[in-house]
């Protein structure tokens, strides 16, 4: 009997537990699948908009809605079988088994339902479960219907090939070839972006080839993607390829899979040449590459492609669909629009249909040639000439004042801004595309070809490639008539004497080495040249040389070059821009002086630059702009006889000088009164400042490297820039200064990067409360501090660093605790803390009170070499906290003291967490 009562006991706790989970199940205010259901409601009503606006679901999206589909159908089941009465003692008793196999599953399935429901609160917005194809990319309002014949169908396709080709271990190299504008470009973005999704390689690298390649470019893209920042400091391409090659060696050493994507390849790419590993053949060895090209035989025969895809067997219903959307986009934006614009979008389809798309795209581009005024059409001509697909917008400066492109009274600066509105204009004309930052742009191919061929009847230019002939075949009627030439990359052997080209405005000539020899008599007779650059080139100037009767030349672009003497050069009375950067020149002669409508003068990475003759400095009276970072920095003092080199003194005579970029290696030659203030730019380097933690981050930069006993901080030139610096570098601080805010007169109201190192005297950063310092501040770097204390000596104003994003403190031994708690609340934009190598660290954060903290943006942490570190918050305090949904809490116990919870935001926008303590 006793065991039937217990028996009997078991059974009614079951069921009570059963009854109560069903409850749970099917509660209607609260019930956890009713929560389910109205949130898949909710969400079914952003699922029809994305429909509509021909978007596509996000794969966690997708991998959602089918769980939850089989949460919810499941859910029935159990409810229904919940219903449902199984028996045991001849129908006396529930079946204790079955009930408890039924409460073990009903559990597990409430808690399955409330992680969909918890995840399904993360979507939010259309952009939390879809995404626009960038194929696709008009607007909603185009409102193009597609059939179900297989239009997207195609494009996904193609992607599943290249992504599974990629996969396979027989294939290192993988192609897409097709006509231009057909969207190969468009492709790669799709498929760089499944990538990334499924983290099918460690390092993607992307770089545009060209019809005319620049190797340094192509170099540097790879180099950035792979976070190899010391290529910058290789002038070389073949120190840049060696230091590449070793990288991606490395990678291949430690098993790493890296894939390097090169767009738009015209010819075979001598990946030696760029630092990608490969065979005598070029066959790519250790990662894999995905090329496109218009040419198959270029991907077949000159770059060893094992798997490619033609993208011309797309249909031509797609064609039309995406020509239609791009024309209704770019061209039909605004109601504004002429009627004729609006009219033409049926009639373009019909002439595709008849006539193929590349003449058709050439009429839309000549309704908006037309449209332009003509110093648009003269812009967009420089930029087609300039012969490459992404035109460096500082040299189009440079080359736009040479050829007269701006207001002759217009300063460097608003030449500059100019520039930018008509780029900004052609992008709006569709003529030009975006590419990064708001300043970023390229040309299409399209749009260049048109240009080329017939937008330059207006402004007649030739922009050579390798397949042309050499220059003495071509017609002597073409280069009769021509105003601008150029050489992009292209690979030239020699060049001949002279070429009658006497209306030649613009001459560009780029190489990726110093072989090219020009002789000076090529220019006998190109008596109106403006615009000159001979990049990477052998140049010998006679005495007699024609360069002293190139009266109009305005510009002259001497880059990376060869020269044996440049005397000759002060008779180009008429010269305002002159760039010798990164060539071996070692004297700036007193000739150079003559030239006194100077307004651009460019000796950057001169390393050999010994000698500038005193005099010559002062006597560019008009110019505007000094570079000479990484350069010179032999001056003379004024009280020094005999005077060998130019003082910095000499710099008060420039009254026009808002540029400057100058590199002073021993302090103690610098004048008191040297006029700085003046200055909107600058990258002042004092002592040797060569090494930093980072690249110059602001139009503003001042890096010191002070001696002990030298006064230079105090000097009336440095104080007058020292406050409004964006960008400040302080290295081996040992005076009286206690705290960084205390060394400006006037504040640091703009500085937005500061990094101090190797100063014993600091023991704060910010002292005084009463007044606002660092409230434009984004990044704070400290190393080797050993008096450092706190970051703040007390309480500070609640602006003080409240646009902080990025905190780094190394060895700093004092530091017991990085920020007071009162000092995280004001920090809502932090987005990076890094602590490494502090002996007496014991915690991040110091408790003043016991409220919570929130640090919504926090994408990297890294903790490392903190021996005494016990706890990210001392005992008793709140837990680090967040009211973003979709953050994930991390619980993290150091060593076996008190655990705390720190909530960041997941992959991929949490980019990095380290822990590690010795």
């Amino acid at each position: 009997m006793g065991c039937l009562e217990e028996l009997c006991s078991c059974s009614h706790r079951t069921w009570i537990r059963i009854r109560d989970l069903l409850q749970e199940i099917r509660r209607p205010s609260s019930g956890e699948v009713q929560n389910l259901e109205n949130e898949n409601q909710r969400v079914k009503v952003l699922v029809e908009e994305a429909r509509r606006n021909v978007r596509k679901f996000l794969d966690v999206f997708t991998t959602w809605e089918v769980n939850a589909d089989k949460a919810l159908e499941e859910a029935r089941e159990l409810l229904d079988d919940g219903k449902a009465t199984k028996t045991c003692c001849y129908g006396t008793l529930s079946d204790p088994k079955s009930r408890y196999q039924f409460s073990r599953k009903a559990e597990g399935k409430i808690e399955v339902i409330k992680q969909l429901t918890q995840k399904c609160s993360t979507f939010n917005g259309l952009n939390d479960i879809s995404f626009i194809d960038p194929a696709f990319t008009y607007s909603a309002s185009t409102s193009i219907k597609l059939g179900d014949d297989g239009v997207f169908e195609s494009r996904a396709l193609m992607i599943r090939n290249i992504m599974g080709a990629l996969a396979g271990n027989s294939n290192s190299v993988v192609g897409v070839y097709g006509m231009g504008g057909i969207g190969k470009s468009t492709l790669l973005v799709d498929v760089e972006r499944k990538i990334s999704e499924e983290k099918s390689f460690h390092w993607v690298a992307k770089a545009d080839v060209s019809e005319n390649p620049d190797i340094k470019t192509i170099q540097g893209e790879i180099a950035d993607a792979l976070g190899l920042t010391e290529i910058k400091n290789k002038e070389t391409i073949s120190g840049r390829a060696k230091l590449l090659h070793g990288r991606l060696k490395d990678e291949e050493r430690e098993k790493k899979k890296v894939l390097i994507i090169l767009d738009n390849l015209w010819e075979r790419l001598d990946l030696n040449k760029v630092g990608i590993p490969c065979g005598h053949d070029n066959r790519v060895i250790g990662c894999k590459l995905l090329l496109t090209s218009r040419d198959r035989n270029v991907l077949r025969s000159e770059m060893g492609c094992d798997k490619d895809f033609p993208l011309v067997s797309w249909r031509r219903k797609r064609q039309e669909v995406c020509l239609r959307g791009w024309w209704e986009t770019k061209f039909m934006m605004t109601s504004s629009n002429p009627w004729w614009m609006k009219r033409s979008t049926n009639v373009m389809i019909k002439l595709f249909k008849n006539e193929g798309i590349g003449e058709v795209i050439n009429e839309r581009l000549q309704l908006s040639y037309k449209k332009l005024k003509d110093a648009e059409k003269s812009l967009l001509a420089l930029c087609v000439a300039y012969g490459t697909s992404k035109p460096s917008l500082e040299y189009l400066v440079r080359y736009g004042v040479g050829w007269g492109l701006f207001r002759e009274d217009d300063n460097l600066e608003e030449a500059r801004e100019s520039l930018r509105s008509g780029i900004h204009t052609l992008q709006a004309s569709s003529l030009l595309l975006e590419d990064g930052d708001d300043y970023g742009f390229k040309i299409h191919d399209l749009v260049r070809e048109f240009v080329a061929s017939v937008a330059s009847r207006d402004h007649p230019l030739l922009v050579l490639k390798d397949k042309d002939k050499l220059l003495i075949e071509l017609l002597k009627d073409k280069l009769k008539s021509c105003r601008a030439i150029c050489f992009p990359y292209v690979n030239i052997k020699e060049l001949p004497k002279e070429l009658y080209c006497p209306e030649l405005q613009i001459f560009l000539l780029f190489t990726n080495g110093e072989s090219l020899e020009v002789l000076d008599s090529l220019f006998h007779s190109m008596r109106k040249l403006m615009v000159l650059d001979l990049t990477g080139i052998c140049l010998t100037c006679s005495p007699s040389s024609p360069f002293q009767f190139l009266e109009n030349l305005h510009t002259l672009c001497l880059d990376s070059c060869s020269l044996d003497n440049v005397v000759v050069l002060g008779k180009l009375k008429g010269l305002k821009i002159l760039s010798f950067a990164n060539s071996n020149i070692h004297q700036l002669p007193r000739e150079i002086g003559q030239l006194v409508d100077l307004r651009l003068l460019d000796l950057n990475h001169c390393k050999q630059l010994k000698i500038i003759e005193p005099g010559v400095l002062q006597s560019l009276i008009k110019l505007e702009e000094l570079y000479m970072k990484n350069s010179f920095h032999q001056w003379d003092t004024m009280d020094q006889t005999p005077l060998i080199n130019a003082s910095l003194i000499e710099l008060n005579h420039m009254n026009n000088l808002r540029t400057l970029h100058v590199s002073i290696l021993d302090p103690s030659v610098l004048p008191g009164d040297l006029n700085l203030k003046k200055l909107i730019k600058y990258e002042i380097r004092i002592g040797n400042v060569w090494h930093w933690w980072s690249e110059c981050k602001g139009p503003r930069t001042l890096k010191l490297k002070l001696d002990p006993l030298g006064n230079v901080l105090w000097k009336g030139c440095i104080q007058s820039i020292l406050g409004k610096s964006d960008h400040l570098c302080l290295d081996n601080l040992d005076r009286n200064e206690q705290s960084i805010c205390a060394l400006s007169q006037e504040g640091f109201l703009e500085l937005k990067h500061l990094e101090v190192k190797n100063s014993p005297s600091i023991h704060y950063i910010h002292q005084s409360p009463s007044h606002t310092h660092f409230k434009m501040l984004e990044s704070l770097r400290l190393n080797n501090l050993i008096n450092l204390e706190k970051l703040c000596n007390s309480h500070i104003s609640s602006k003080s660093f409240s646009t902080l994003k990025v905190i780094q403190v190394k060895r700093c031994d004092k530091m017991e605790v990085l920020f007071p708690l009162s000092m995280v609340r004001g920090l809502p934009q932090l987005e990076e803390i890094k602590v490494v190598g502090c002996k007496r660290m014991r915690g991040i954060v110091d408790p003043d009170d016991g409220s919570k903290v929130e640090l919504h943006n926090l994408r990297g942490l890294e903790l490392c070499d903190l021996p005494d570190i016990k706890s990210f918050f001392a005992i008793g305090t709140a837990p680090l906290s967040s009211t973003l949904h979709d953050q994930v809490g991390t619980q993290i116990a150091f060593f076996n003291e008190q655990q705390f919870i720190i909530f960041l935001l997941p992959y991929p926008f949490m980019s990095k967490v380290i822990f590690r303590f010795t």
